[in-house]
């Protein structure tokens, strides 16, 4: 890593969060848990995973680590952070589907989120007119007037639209793709822009009322049946365009517990999440990160609020992955590395000054205590110890 990479590295760690694109760089001991996690991504199936860690003590890691090792497999990756204060409710599918549009990333996009690169890069691998591919029948032939091969009719449009390369349009179908709540009652705004006004593009032979009739600008009806089809097509578009699929990763999955504001709500959201792992309503992959007690919580929220006849056994059949907590020696290990990034952000020779006894007894000392978010102490008192030590030579 650069200087100016490093100085971001080290900003991240001194607030105990995994730095974006050098996560797997401080990814230090648990070889065969981590070769496991790298295997999901070799095995282009779908997996449903729940990734159990404490509060601090890595489940955010373990997202961002899967996040970077996606990309470099060649997946689309979008990560969500659930918040059920902010809409992005896990009981609202459209809310969800407005979530993974707004962070999906492609490779060998810098990093750059959002559905822009994502349609972009599928519109470039529809205008290659290869008349074996799956866009021969998505286009009908790439007159894009009409077509039933994808599941969602609202994405068929939204692709359409988008091949147009018109910037406004652009602008509409980003917007209305990651916040489609806010378009239901725009419906006669969508269909001008997004129909009727492109009509110079293509010949589409429906009349009005029958995207009006057939919910097509909607991804909030009929159980949320669009915004589930439509993650299916971004899995299936992402395979046809020369990726592995798509890849959605769930942070902060405990708020479907303490955030939803009713039982009725955390019903809905259970089942959004037996849909995942039955693989039907979306065969991609997706990693949700929970604590070690969530599926007890879970079933302790059902029979608090007097629900008996649920199915419990649903609860006991989800697949997990857990973490063994990093010993003192990888903290050891981490702590060199921090040591080194410090080194090439600031220009510096931290090692000069600081023996190796020294730095392992700042480990062992913020390692000590038995605490939930262990690692993160000790991640944010080394880099402390460096900053002060930087303060005195200078």
């Amino acid at each position: 890593m650069d200087a100016a990479q490093a100085q971001r590295v080290i900003e991240s760690l001194r607030m105990g969060i995994p730095p974006d694109g050098f996560v797997r760089h401080f990814t230090v001991g648990r070889k065969t848990e981590i070769d496991g996690l790298s295997r999901q991504l070799q095995d282009q199936d779908g997996t449903v995973l729940l990734l159990k860690a404490n509060y601090g003590s890595g489940k955010t890691h373990l997202l961002r680590y899967i996040r970077e090792e996606a990309l470099d497999h060649d997946y689309a990756v979008s990560s969500v952070t659930l918040d059920a204060k902010g809409a992005v409710r896990f009981n609202r599918m459209d809310q969800v589907f407005g979530a993974v549009c707004r962070g999906i990333e492609v490779p060998g996009a810098s990093g750059e989120k959002g559905l822009r690169s994502f349609f972009d890069l599928l519109i470039k691998d529809a205008n290659n007119r290869d008349d074996t591919s799956i866009w021969h029948k998505i286009s009908n032939n790439w007159k894009w007037d009409f077509s039933e091969e994808l599941d969602s009719r609202a994405v068929f449009i939204g692709l359409r639209a988008w091949a147009t390369a018109k910037a406004e349009t652009q602008d509409l179908v980003e917007d209305w793709f990651s916040q489609p709540w806010v378009y239901r009652g725009q419906r006669t705004k969508l269909y001008l822009e997004l129909v009727e006004d492109l009509r110079e593009f293509f010949r589409d032979p429906r009349p009005e009322w029958k995207f009006y009739y057939d919910n097509l600008f909607m991804f909030h009806t009929q159980g949320h049946e669009q915004s589930w089809a439509a993650l299916r097509d971004f899995d299936r578009l992402a395979r046809a365009s020369g990726l592995k699929g798509l890849i959605i990763l769930f942070d902060e999955f405990e708020d479907i517990i303490t955030n939803l504001p009713n039982i009725g709500y955390q019903e809905s959201a259970f089942w959004n999440l037996f849909q995942f792992y039955s693989g039907k309503s979306f065969p991609g992959k997706t990693f949700f990160a929970v604590t070690p007690a969530f599926v007890e919580k879970c079933k302790e929220r059902l029979l608090q609020k007097g629900i008996w006849d649920y199915d419990f056994s649903r609860f006991d059949v989800l697949p997990t992955f857990e973490m063994s907590p990093l010993s003192i020696q990888e903290l050891e290990e981490l702590a060199i590395k921090i040591l080194e990034a410090h080194a090439d952000a600031y220009d510096w020779a931290p090692e000069v000054m600081m023996e190796a006894s020294q730095l392992q007894q700042i480990v062992r000392k913020a390692a000590s205590p038995q605490i939930q978010d262990r690692a993160r102490h000790a991640i944010e008192s080394v880099v402390k110890s460096l900053d002060e030590l930087l303060q005195e030579t200078a």
